[in-house]
């Protein structure tokens, strides 16, 4: 069932995939001289170095708060998730690109073609399954894969869901242009090959990077969860109304809620801590993930003020 899925074994199968394809690509790149095979090792290798700094960051975010860190580590996972972007632009795109220049301007005819088609399509069937279950994840969370896709959470899942698109489309432009070579025997279906691939890399890890700098700078939920919560804390009968009320993601699955409320005059002490038990309950229901809930109130009257 998607709801038995992990997000460690959606990000272990990635990493799993990412060295199969590391492996085999090596060596088939340097049987048949392909820029394409070399550029599909070059992927895997960035995607398994990704991986790897995603999980480290996933355990580095889970360690406890201490006086340094007051509120946890939680927003570490996002820091490690830019790295792991960087890494795909550096190292995947970077090689990838200079392969495919090289063979365009210093073309090599391939050598043993069909081996070079066996594993891309390797390549794509592992990638896809590696797909197939980040979706699973993304969609028994999230309730739909474009509610995951459009939510700033869950970042670990998403960066290897991305990785593995990437994996795939890349496998699927080699194929292509390893038929093309076959059919019309020009090495320059191969740079090409090699060079959108590159394209597609670099356009993946600048997407990240720019979702993991939103994050670290404090990204807000969206409008229609901000609206849901503002309409929780509003149904509670005593609070009159609200001043202020901002959320941030503050880790892979943690959000904290900062609300400045108005509440009844009428209200004792006793009943204001009551009432503020009920705020945070009903955020809690309506975002599970919430991590921390601060509420400030206005009141004309002094002693009512907290």
């Amino acid at each position: 069932m998607a709801s038995s899925i992990s997000s460690r074994r959606v990000v272990v199968v990635s990493f799993l995939v990412d060295v199969l394809d590391v492996v085999t690509n090596l060596i088939v790149a340097l049987l048949t001289g392909s820029a394409v095979i070399f550029s599909e090792m070059a992927q895997g290798l960035a995607d398994s170095a990704g991986s790897a700094l995603l999980v480290i960051g996933e355990r580095r975010a889970a360690r406890p708060r201490d006086t340094r860190h007051p509120f946890g580590y939680a927003r570490e996972a996002y820091f490690w998730g830019l790295m792991s972007a960087v890494t795909m632009l550096v190292v995947g795109a970077g090689l990838s690109a200079g392969r495919g220049y090289q063979q365009l301007v210093s073309p090599q005819p391939l050598k043993s073609v069909w081996l070079a088609l066996a594993v891309l399509v390797l390549a794509i069937a592992t990638n896809s399954y590696a797909v197939s279950l980040s979706v699973r994840k993304l969609r028994s969370e999230a309730g739909s894969l474009r509610a995951a896709l459009g939510s700033f959470s869950r970042p670990l899942v998403k960066n290897a869901f991305f990785r593995d698109v990437i994996g795939t489309s890349t496998s699927i432009v080699g194929l292509v242009s390893m038929l093309l070579y076959q059919i019309f025997a020009l090495v320059l279906f191969d740079a090409l090959g090699a060079l959108v691939a590159a394209v597609m890399m670099a356009g993946a890890s600048l997407f990240l990077i720019a979702e993991a700098r939103a994050l670290i700078a404090g990204r807000g939920l969206p409008p229609d969860d901000l609206e849901r919560l503002r309409q929780a804390v509003l149904d509670t009968p005593e609070v009159d109304a609200i001043n202020q009320l901002a959320a941030i993601y503050a880790g892979s699955a943690e959000v904290i809620v900062d609300a400045d409320l108005d509440l009844d005059d009428q209200l004792d002490t006793v009943r204001i801590e009551s009432v503020l038990d009920d705020v945070e309950r009903r955020i809690r229901n309506e975002l599970p993930e919430t991590e921390r809930v601060r509420v400030l109130l206005n009141s004309p009257d002094p002693q009512h003020s907290v």
